[in-house]
């Protein structure tokens, strides 16, 4: 498979050091304030088959730190640029424009992937423009079970995805879409609602794995409740400025 058209660089699809599957995708993380996670998350995608490049879109107050810097290029295995705009939205819609492969997969710094998770992809992108993948919090207990099981049952009955959900594209339908609206909070619903309306998503049901720490620092029943509020305010119009204020303060 060959990097996108109109990616801006040429581009060989060859696997990236140490890999021995073509390369086909490009992974876009976003970033602010992350501290050693962005290290952690380029180190547990170095032997991914089929990955073509990652692409780290920064936003930090300060930048990443240097020695965090010097390891994630060490070896080519990442490229870090500063954000033209801060917001995750804007960050994201940033590498998008930069990547080189025709399959673009959005990935929140905190959500690990499969071992089969390119392949996997390939599969469902053989039948669908779009889609995302299931997803389970990394705690084991029985809530947190639960709480995977209803995001991912809540997915499937409404054909929308949200961001730790690792949402994946190809490049000439996200443009299609106008990628994802410059909003502060809800661009993963946005961008679903649209894109839904020329696809139905495709789903891996080989799951992600994200934090849950979010659900343990501010509480399971609290955060569903906060969860449930700004969409259902999002979908009454509120102002998603206003909504990501909330999200930040877990109110």
């Amino acid at each position: 498979m060959q990097p996108a058209a109109g990616s801006g660089r040429r581009h060989v699809s060859l696997p990236l050091p140490g890999a021995t599957t073509p390369s086909v995708i490009s992974i876009i993380i976003p970033t602010y304030n992350e501290g050693r996670q962005p290290l952690a998350l380029v180190d547990s995608l170095a032997n991914l088959p089929g990955l073509g490049e990652i692409i780290i879109v920064d936003s930090s107050d300060d930048g990443l730190s240097g020695g965090v810097l010097r390891d994630i290029r060490d070896g080519g295995r990442a490229r870090v640029v500063p954000a033209r705009a801060r917001g995750r939205a804007a960050q994201m819609n940033q590498g998008a424009e930069m990547a080189a492969f025709e399959i673009l997969l959005f990935l929140h710094c905190d959500t690990r992937l499969p071992a089969d998770a390119v392949s996997r992809v390939e599969h469902v992108l053989g039948h669908r423009r779009w889609g995302r993948f299931d997803l389970r919090l990394d705690d084991p207990g029985w809530r947190f079970r639960l709480i995977g099981y209803m995001i991912n049952l809540r997915s499937r009955l409404t054909r929308i995805a949200t961001g730790d959900q690792a949402i994946f594209t190809r490049k000439d339908f996200f443009v299609a879409q106008g990628g994802f609206a410059g909003i502060a909070l809800m661009e993963d619903i946005e961008f679903s609602r649209r894109a839904g309306r020329r696809s139905r998503p495709g789903l891996v049901t080989s799951p992600v794995t994200t934090s849950a720490r979010r659900w343990i620092s501010h509480g399971t029943v609290r955060t569903i409740l906060l969860m449930w509020k700004l969409r259902l305010l999002y979908r009454l119009g509120a102002d998603p400025d206003r909504l990501a204020a909330m999200y930040r303060t877990g109110r």
